[in-house]
């Protein structure tokens, strides 16, 4: 992997002084750059990486964002990493995904009960699969794999297919406590663990997961929540038995988690018919909703709250379901060819306007929201940079032509000299193992308190690991119960040296060269509780006459109840999701400050200038 240096610093300064963020969309650097520029934004904003940030915070956003949204930024900021070489976030990226990790290697974290549904785990799992397909360097001394970790968290999740009601799927909250949503069965929940499924199953070939795939989108139509037309609602209500559908809104990253499981399901399954259909009927159903040529210039937007024509604004989480929707549309393009021209051309469009939206804030890169408008709205926070950097970093795969890779292959391909190169140490192959039997308990797990309490386990300090990259950087870690400073630089070289969340007794050295030339009702007296292997193989997908309770996964600690997570519209229906959601967050990065006044802005200005 070629990394950037000094040159990579002056980007985001330079993008400051021009008023906005400069794109060209048919230029491979400047579309680099721009990238880069919103990376730092977004990094900027990310404060728990900071010596002494206790473990339980490592890797999430400030409040009052949620947990969830830690994984699914973490998922681009790895692939804007493979995809520009830059080096600069890789060991906090590490640190933060590794911090979240649970005690069977999975997502389930004690500390995190009050926030922990199917869907927000399932955000971490993907981040991880981003980092199987594109190679990201393993983090140092890590107690699993990304293949081991993947495999856990799915067959966790799965573990709770609910055949009690509505004929199974997921329900959204998988506690009990956690009532606002624990009789609510939604699209995310159901589509992420489809689109993992079909993931898991084209990069190892297991065709277990790609089963588990059908059956979910199966489930997901039979209820309709898939239309005929490819319409994508929210949920349903499981006490009505799923009679009808509770919330009809339709969201982009609802979209997109269909979207792109169908492509790979097309790709699993050598280009069968009627996958290929589905793709194009949920791109098709896409365009339509989601870009509108006579008004918003073949744009993105999100329809359902950012017109203001539907009544509603979209709140904190909703700021960033526009990301989802273009890395997983550049994914489909990747791994469904015949859809590339049409989703090359709305990304380009969305990332031209994007760039235009980027324009705010004391140093005037600063992202919002609307990218139709043709320059800032106002508004800003993690949401609206992250969204700006995946539609970019989206376009950037698209002139690469970066396929995932699949298990035993040495790297993504591209067709550019870019070559995000792999690591040294590929990933196991899953093990067969059956699931033990599960194990019960006198009374239900009790709901966790908002102060976090830090997480329980009894694994040893980890040994030291080395990771060298062309800049040759020897980077040396070792475990504390406090993070050290993990820095993330202004898109420059490698990281300092970090304390990642690390629980096992390795040592590995990993060498990335330098290219060449460059749920359900349940028993009120009893929990049941699945205990994962450290790495098996996806659970035996069951039959449509199987009436089991969805597994309760194990709790460490008693703790008092968080607040819930806030990542899916409110049905106007009881026994949905309340409504009773944290006021609106108006943004955290109304003034990102990129060196600007300082002595090395002036120099680099005048480096600039030198070279005009």
């Amino acid at each position: 992997m070629k990394f950037s240096t000094f040159g990579a610093a002056l980007l985001p300064f330079i993008a400051s002084t021009a008023g906005a963020v400069q794109l060209d969309p048919n230029d491979e650097a400047s579309i680099k750059a721009a990238a880069r520029s919103y990376a730092y934004g977004l990094m900027e904003l990310y404060k728990n990486n900071a010596t002494g940030t206790a473990e339980q915070d490592i890797g999430v956003w400030p409040q009052p964002h949620y947990w969830w949204e830690g994984g699914a930024a973490w998922g681009g900021m790895i692939e804007y990493s493979m995809f520009s070489g830059d080096s600069s976030h890789v060991k906090a990226l590490q640190q933060a995904l590794t911090a979240n990790y649970g005690p069977s290697n999975d997502f389930i974290l004690s500390y995190r009960k009050g926030q922990t549904g199917n869907d927000d785990q399932l955000f971490w799992a993907l981040a991880v699969m981003s980092a199987l397909e594109y190679q990201f360097p393993d983090a140092d001394s890590a107690p699993a794999d990304y293949l081991e970790v993947a495999v856990n968290a799915f067959n966790n999740v799965m573990g709770r297919w609910d055949t009690t009601t509505c004929g199974g799927g997921l329900k959204w909250q998988i506690y009990p406590e956690n009532a606002y949503g624990y009789n609510y069965k939604n699209s995310i929940s159901n589509g992420c663990a489809f689109a993992l499924g079909a993931r898991l199953a084209r990069y190892t070939g297991n065709s277990t997961y790609s089963d588990w795939s059908e059956k979910i989108y199966d489930w997901t139509k039979s209820v309709g929540l898939i239309t005929d037309i490819y319409e994508v609602f929210d949920g349903v209500d499981d006490k009505t038995n799923c009679a009808a559908v509770a919330d009809k809104t339709q969201w982009t990253y609802n979209n997109a988690m269909f979207l792109h499981g169908s492509a790979f399901m097309y790709d699993v399954t050598n280009g069968a018919s009627i996958w290929k259909e589905r793709v194009s009927g949920f791109l098709s159903h896409a365009e339509l909703l989601f870009f509108s040529a006579e008004t918003k210039d073949n744009i993105m937007y999100e329809w359902a709250c950012e017109t203001g024509e539907s009544g509603r604004t979209c709140n904190l989480d909703q700021q960033s379901f526009k990301a989802y929707l273009s890395r997983f549309m550049a994914q489909t393009a990747a791994v469904a060819p015949f859809t590339k021209d049409s989703i090359n051309k709305y990304l380009t469009a969305s990332a031209v306007g994007a760039a235009k939206s980027c324009s705010g804030g004391d140093n005037k890169a600063t992202c919002g929201s609307k990218w139709y408008t043709g320059s800032w709205d106002g508004t800003s926070g993690v949401g609206q940079q992250l969204s700006a950097l995946e539609v970019t970093k989206a376009l950037l795969s698209l002139k690469q032509n970066i396929v995932p890779v699949k298990q035993g292959a040495s790297e993504p391909k591209p067709t550019t000299t870019v070559t995000p190169k792999p690591s040294s140490t590929p990933a196991a192959k899953p093990t067969s193992a059956a699931t033990s039997k599960p194990a019960e308990s006198s009374k239900p797990a009790e709901v966790p308190s908002s102060s976090k309490a830090a997480p329980v386990n009894s694994a040893t300090v980890p040994s030291t690991k080395e990771v060298v990259f062309t800049s040759a950087v020897v980077v040396s870690s070792t475990k504390s119960t406090a993070a050290a400073a993990v820095s993330t630089q202004k898109p420059a070289g490698s990281s300092a040296g970090v304390a990642s969340s690390c629980l096992s007794r390795t040592t590995v050295t990993v060498t990335i060269s330098k290219p060449s030339g460059v749920n359900t009702t349940c028993t009120p007296s009893t929990t049941l509780t699945v205990y994962v292997p450290p790495v098996t193989s996806a659970p035996v997908v069951p039959s449509g006459a199987t009436t089991s309770a969805p597994v309760v996964p194990p709790v460490l600690t008693t703790l008092a109840p968080a607040a819930p997570s806030a990542n899916v519209s409110v049905p106007a229906n009881g026994s949905v999701p309340s409504s009773t959601a944290p006021a609106e967050f108006q943004g955290a990065a109304s003034s990102i400050m990129v060196m600007g006044g300082s002595t090395l802005g002036a120099i680099a200005v005048a480096m600039v200038a030198g070279l005009l």
